[in-house]
């Protein structure tokens, strides 16, 4: 008996695949509705709720603890922590800050606006990650 899958009468198994016609909608303009909700959910938005809620916070602990508690409690302990570092870190960062001024200050227009562009991306590169 020959082999079945050496016949030239046999068919595949597989059926061939055919793309699927796109739906054609009636394009209708959205709703009030939609659009709202649309402008209500975009990243701008959300940064928006964002930033209103965390001042609406904040106002609310200075009117339920008092400013000068706030002050006394949180503010003056957290720049305690942090001023020293940050001034450690200015410091620490002068070298870098004298070079890069440097490189700045000998090149050209052109080459200062190419420099930019690379601390620009540099920046993004770590910015990103």
């Amino acid at each position: 008996m020959p082999d079945p899958t050496s016949s030239p009468s046999v068919r595949s198994r597989r059926r061939a695949v055919r793309a699927v016609a796109p739906a054609h909608h009636a394009s209708r303009a959205p709703s009030l509705g939609e659009k709202l909700l649309l402008l209500a959910s975009s990243p701008a938005a959300k940064t928006a709720f964002v930033v209103v809620g965390t001042v609406g916070l904040a106002a609310l602990a200075v009117a339920l603890v008092g400013p000068r508690r706030l002050e006394k409690d949180v503010i003056r302990p957290l720049r305690g922590a942090i001023e020293p570092q940050a001034e450690k870190l200015w410091a620490d960062a002068k070298p870098l800050r004298d070079q890069i001024a440097g490189l700045l200050e000998n090149a050209t227009p052109a080459g200062r606006k190419k420099l930019a562009r690379s601390f620009q991306s540099w920046i993004g590169h770590f910015h990103a990650s």
